[in-house]
């Protein structure tokens, strides 16, 4: 954490000093792209007047800039928004109460336009207890169109607006004031060609039928990856290795109790307690708080803080002492099993190509596996197998019906 504050740093310094040739790129001249050169708003009133801006309006583009590494939940240091007639950039250290924006972000009366958005999202989740809706990700629209996902900005704005757009000190740092005009300007272009781009990719996609299709894989894409998941915790903390069901049980327990640790403190989880510190306690079964506070990577001040507790955790969780894990062999790294996904694979992706659609949008290898575990797990409780999508899923409709399907073999046991 310390490097990457660091990294900032140096590129916050960087933004500020003026070099020949830093002269601004000007915005395609566009009736859909705002031409004002963006400041900051950090004055009530300037803010009230944006909120009746976008109020006004159908549609909006959406961003924000945060920092990650300190504290539990992404830091929010700035929100950028973008209309076709205009582009601001809010200072949340100004503004306090941001709950204004976070609304007409979440109205589902009006589009709001993201680029790669579920991080973005997740402060609006937050504040306001449920889920934003109309939001379209013109990433994931870009992949109905024939472009590769996931796409960068630049490329879709060069694809679609036919404009070369200069990038720089997005990984800077974001919290620091004052933020120069460089790094304002990259900000705003984050948001200002959002309009256009939805403009050209939307009737493009209602053209060809596939406008529904890119809601609804936004909607499945835009999950908020803030959100603690016990389970996802623990299967990133066992790297891997071959962990009997009450390890796994012990190790997703001792995953709960960081997270609850982290957010009192709040801090990231890896600053709290390390994976590796975990493992090594499913590993060893430590008995004393002098044993736990004898793990590599284990912060004293947290054995002396919670000592206890994981001693509880311990004794409520039993499982196996061992001397070292093995690496996990998975069913679907058998030959046989490995050899029927890479048919799958490779046809599921053919057709995908066929159609226009990024191959890594529409059918991944984890998705196959994911349907294999699950299928072996209600085949072996005699119920009947499960198709690879659920019924809603877009995929269903572009590759056809169960039976049609037997051109992937996701028909076969």
């Amino acid at each position: 954490m310390e490097h990457r504050r660091k990294q900032r740093a140096r590129h916050h310094r960087e933004a500020h000093q003026a070099h020949p040739g830093d002269a601004a790129q000007p915005p395609l001249k566009h009736p859909f792209v705002p031409q004002n050169e963006p400041t900051l708003i950090r004055d009530q009133e300037r803010y009230v007047e944006l909120i009746h801006h976008l109020r006004s309006k159908p549609m909006f583009a959406f961003d924000t800039e945060f920092i990650g590494e300190v504290t539990y939940f992404p830091k929010t240091c700035l929100v950028q928004v973008a209309t076709e007639e205009q582009v601001a950039l809010i200072d949340p250290f100004a503004i306090r109460d941001l709950s204004a924006i976070w609304e007409l972000v979440a109205d589902p009366l009006r589009i709001t336009i993201v680029h790669a958005g579920a991080s973005d999202l997740s402060p609006v989740r937050r504040a306001l207890g449920k889920e934003p809706e109309g939001i379209i990700d013109v990433q994931v629209a870009a992949a109905f169109l024939g472009m590769n996902y996931p796409a960068s900005l630049g490329k879709l704005v060069e694809r679609f607006a036919g404009h070369p757009l200069t990038k720089g000190h997005t990984f800077t740092d974001w919290d620091a004031r004052p933020l120069s005009g460089q790094q304002l300007r990259y900000a705003a272009d984050d948001v200002r060609y959002l309009p256009l781009l939805w403009l050209q990719m939307g009737r493009e996609l209602e053209k060809n039928g596939r406008l529904p299709w890119a809601y609804r894989e936004t909607i499945a894409r835009l999950e908020d990856p803030h959100l603690f998941d016990a389970k996802v915790h623990m299967r990133r903390a066992s790297r891997g290795y071959d962990l009997t069901a009450p390890q796994e049980k012990l190790l997703e327990a001792l995953c709960t109790m960081r997270d609850k640790i982290s957010l009192e403190l709040d801090q990231p989880h890896r600053a709290t307690i390390a994976d590796g510190a975990l493992l090594e306690i499913v590993r060893d079964r430590p008995e004393t708080k002098e044993a736990i506070a004898a793990v590599r990577g284990m912060p004293r001040p947290i054995v002396v803080r919670v000592g206890e507790k994981f001693l509880d955790i311990l004794k409520a969780n039993p499982s196996e002492k061992t001397e070292w894990f093995t690496i996990r062999k998975r069913r679907e790294d058998e030959q046989s099993i490995r050899e029927r996904v890479d048919r799958m694979l490779a046809s599921g992706h053919a057709k995908a190509t066929e159609l226009g659609i990024a191959t890594t949008l529409a059918l991944t290898r984890g998705d196959l596996e994911r349907h294999s575990r699950r299928r072996r797990q209600v085949t072996e409780r005699g119920d009947p197998a499960p198709p690879v999508f659920d019924g809603g899923d877009w995929r269903n409709e572009a590759f056809g019906d169960a039976r049609e399907r037997a051109w992937v073999g996701w028909g076969e046991v």
